[in-house]
């Protein structure tokens, strides 16, 4: 399959699967909770669809591994920006979250992919 094949297919299994997390999001309450189920995933799970049948089991499990490294990393960063937000306020608590993201992210992928 051609790249340019390959991202046509990603972007518009990506876009139907945003439509369906923002109607799972729409019947949800509080509706605070619509964002959560828009994007992120649809497009997460089209990647993994789409590498699963282009490229195999293996590059499946390494991009799915480099996901929950990366959700993982993102909770740290969560943490941590809460007390910085409040701390340093919005721009610099973001960017001290940021930061902290960053630097849980490397050091997880360097010991999870070693």
């Amino acid at each position: 399959m051609s790249d340019v094949l390959l991202i046509v297919v990603r972007a518009l299994l990506g876009g139907a699967l945003v439509v369906a997390f923002s109607l799972a999001g729409e019947i949800l309450r509080p509706k605070s909770f619509a964002g959560l189920f828009a994007a992120a995933p649809a497009i997460a799970i089209a990647s993994l669809v789409v590498t699963g049948v282009t490229k195999g089991q293996a590059a499946l499990v390494l991009l799915a591994s480099g996901m929950l490294v990366g959700a993982v990393a993102f909770v740290v960063a969560l943490i941590i920006g809460i007390d910085t937000v409040k701390h340093f306020r919005a721009l610099r608590g973001a960017m001290a979250a940021l930061a902290v993201w960053v630097i849980a992210a490397v050091s997880l992928y360097a010991v999870a992919f070693r």
